[in-house]
């Protein structure tokens, strides 16, 4: 397919997104009591993992829908199981207990097929009785997300050490293999909120691919199409800038001299009350000369 607008990809077919959409990506969600904070939501109230699951199933169907296949998330990390906050840590399995029930719902009712996936059983015995429910609920489908739950931050890499001894693995794709029960291709996009980071909390091990990165400030489950298609717009054509042949490709640095010579570090930041926010940025002044 070649290059097209933005504008022309915003309005394509869902058919011609799909052709270029990854086959994996990294999906990393965090500030959904922000999130709910900003809807009206009582964070502390028996409303708030309800609502906070339905969106989150309303974003996974943006993703199957636009040909995703597999989808990665990092459902609880060792932050949440470090909190202190009141009856917080206490409730994060009951919360996926609730999740795997509506998921499991939601999956039912789709005619090529969802599945769910909860990884981090080995290092958290508590999750094994749910892990083994989303088997046994789903056990086929075109789509899959995968969410882990990491009680402690040596988890993924515990679990995966402990595949490889197990099944005597020697390649990356055997264990791949040994560590989720299947081939799965890497990661190709990454999309996550807040500070730009990557741990193996967010990419499971193994699984991270030429991993094209994008962060969003808006928190929670809040992804609308357009976005979407904006980011893989922007992974399909606008980041596809290598060529075999870069004569004469580093002396066009000079019509955007200002640009490279006084660009922004990305990755700076302000607060905002008790958050993170990126620093504003300004837009390069010197346009190529035509």
């Amino acid at each position: 397919m070649a290059d097209e607008t933005l504008e022309d990809f915003l309005a394509a077919p869902i058919e011609r997104v799909r052709r270029v959409a990854p086959p994996s990506l990294v999906w990393v969600v965090e500030g959904t009591r922000r999130s709910a904070a900003l809807a009206g939501i009582d964070v502390g109230g028996e409303e708030y993992a309800p609502w906070t699951i339905a969106r989150m199933n309303e974003c996974v169907e943006l993703f199957f829908h636009h040909g995703v296949r597999h989808v990665f998330n990092a459902l609880l990390t060792p932050s949440q199981f470090a909190e202190v906050t009141p009856r917080y840590r206490e409730r994060l399995l009951e919360w996926v207990a609730l999740f795997v029930r509506e998921f499991t719902r939601c999956a039912a009712q789709r005619p090529r097929g969802w599945r769910l996936r909860l990884l981090g059983a080995e290092s958290l015995p508590e999750l094994r009785p749910l892990a083994e429910a989303c088997v046994t609920a789903m056990p086929r489908g075109e789509h899959t997300l995968w969410c882990s739950v990491v009680a402690e931050s040596g988890g993924p890499w515990n679990e995966l050490l402990g595949a490889v001894i197990r099944t005597g693995a020697r390649t990356r794709e055997d264990a791949i293999r040994a560590l989720y029960g299947e081939d799965l291709p890497p990661a190709e996009l990454m999309l996550a909120f807040g500070k730009p980071m990557v741990s193996a909390e967010q990419v499971p091990p193994l699984l991270q691919g030429r991993m094209d990165c994008y962060f969003t400030q808006r928190p929670g489950y809040r992804l609308s199409e357009a976005e979407l298609r904006t980011v893989l717009h922007d992974h399909a054509f606008v980041r596809r800038t290598w060529r075999a042949d870069k004569t004469g490709r580093a002396e066009e640095a000079s019509n955007f001299r200002r640009a490279w010579e006084e660009g922004p570090m990305l990755g700076l930041g302000i607060r905002l009350g008790p958050h993170w926010y990126p620093a504003p940025m300004s837009l390069p002044r010197d346009e190529p000369s035509r």
